[in-house]
Order: C-alpha cells, then sequence, then structure tokens
C-alpha cells in the first residue's frame, strides 16, 4: 500500500489511468511488470507462505463482518467518524450506486478470478495469456468509455491525482509487483478472496488498510507535487523487505 500511494493508484488504477491517458501509467506498469519477473524467479526457487489449510467459518466472516460495519457507519454517519470534506476523498458517487458499482464488479471479479499482476505473473511462469487479456480488454474498455465521454487526455503534465516523477513511480511499483505476487493476488483480487473467507486474504487487506493509514499519516504517500522524502525511504526499505522475505522463504 504504501508503494501504490507513492505512485498514486493500484495495480487496477494503473490501468484506469492509462485509459484516461495519463502516459505516467506507463512507468507505473513497467514497475508491476518488473516486480511481477522478481516474484516469479523466487516462486521458481521455491517460494512459499507455507500449506494453506481450512479454518472455522467465524474466520471468514471476519473482513465481509468489517466491511458491512463501514458501509453502516458510511450510512448512519456516526458522530465518531470524521469523513473527508475535500479532496480525493471526498469525491465519490452517491452510496446505493457506489454500493451497486461495487456488487457488481465484486460478482465479475468472482466469476472471471481477475487479477492485475497476475496476468503478468502468469506470463511469465507458465505463458498463460488468460488473465492478461482480461487486463487488456478493462484497458481497452476504460479507453473506449473515456473517449466516448471526452475525458481522454493524453500526456504526462497535469493529470488528475498524479505526479511525473519517473524513477519513484516506477521503483514503488516494482515494489507491490512483487509484493502482489509473492502474496497471491494484486489487492483487487486479495479483496476478492477475501469476500469468498479466505483467511489469508482477510489478513492482507487488514494489512492494506493499516499501510494506507501509515502512509497518510506518516507524510509518505505523494501528491500532485510529487514524492515526499518519507515515501523515497519508505519504497526503498519495502523493497528491501520484500527481497528479503522472498530470498528466505524459498524451499530450495
Amino acid at each position: 500500500m504504501i508503494g501504490a500511494l507513492v505512485f498514486l493508484g493500484c495495480p487496477l488504477r494503473t490501468i484506469l489511468r492509462l485509459g484516461g491517458g495519463d502516459l505516467n501509467g506507463l512507468t507505473g506498469l513497467f514497475g508491476i511488470a518488473s516486480g511481477a519477473f522478481l516474484g516469479v524467479l523466487f516462486l521458481r526457487h521455491g517460494f512459499s507462505l507455507g500449506r494453506s489449510y481450512k479454518n472455522t467459518s467465524i474466520t471468514g466472516w471476519i473482513i465481509p463482518g468489517l466491511m458491512v460495519s463501514l458501509l453502516l457507519m458510511a450510512i448512519f454517519q456516526p458522530p465518531f467518524i470524521f469523513t473527508s470534506q475535500k479532496g480525493p476523498g471526498a469525491m465519490h458517487a452517491f452510496l446505493p450506486i457506489s454500493l451497486g458499482a461495487g456488487l457488481v464488479i465484486g460478482f465479475l471479479g468472482q466469476r472471471s478470478r481477475m487479477c492485475f499482476v497476475g496476468g503478468i505473473r502468469d506470463l511469465f511462469l507458465i505463458r498463460n495469456p488468460h488473465l492478461f487479456n482480461g487486463m487488456m480488454a478493462a484497458l481497452i474498455g476504460v479507453l473506449v468509455t473515456n473517449i466516448i465521454l471526452g475525458q481522454f487526455r493524453l500526456g504526462f503534465a497535469d493529470q488528475p491525482i498524479a505526479h511525473s516523477s519517473h524513477f519513484w513511480n516506477y521503483l514503488a511499483m516494482v515494489v507491490v509487483g512483487l509484493g502482489a505476487t509473492l502474496l497471491g493476488g494484486c489487492p483487487f483480487r486479495q479483496l476478492i478472496l477475501a469476500g469468498e473467507g479466505n483467511g489469508d486474504a482477510g489478513m492482507v487487506v487488514i494489512g492494506m488498510i493499516a499501510g494506507a493509514a501509515l502512509a497518510h499519516n506518516f507524510g509518505l504517500a505523494s501528491s500532485a507535487d510529487g514524492v515526499t522524502p518519507g515515501g523515497m525511504i519508505a519504497t526503498v526499505v519495502g523493497l528491501a523487505v520484500m527481497l528479503t522475505i522472498g530470498y528466505f522463504m524459498r524451499e530450495k
């Protein structure tokens, strides 16, 4: 999540940015591909987080329960919850529309097993283009929609919620691509798996929430003005941590 917030977008938003004409997304996409390639190297040398096993059903309900709690807070807006009044956090569709769109996207994501890092991973690992084709289909769909709505704007400068620090865009998304490959799925895929009752994915979702909180509260997240010094340090540290985990969790 720190890597994603240094770049200002997860793998899915990388596709959305490219489909809107933001060429800074190319640097991010190359970073994701590089990170996935590094992850595949570790996988080929026996990287594993351990055997999966069945657990009690209550474990699988933790994340769905948390999400329902957040939804109820969004509906009833209790006084101890402070919502964004400006910036990207305050820009959202009418709640029923957001919820309806999320249900449709969640259903399609579950049925298609879509993963925006897994598509690149599978190309490198098993030469299977199935998920990658889905990723390209999403890009084409976003591109066509933006052109129809007159929202396509090609270039690097003055893109919404983006910056042009290419080196840090690339390195931050290397962290994201590598981390997602080692975890077995991008943030979108982890949300889908958590909704299926996968406890491992549930821990990933909790980690994503914690990582986002750290990035925003400690000045690690980037802005349109560029990358912060803390974000630079956190990106390098994050990459070192990922490489260390990948190396020492090998079975051979």
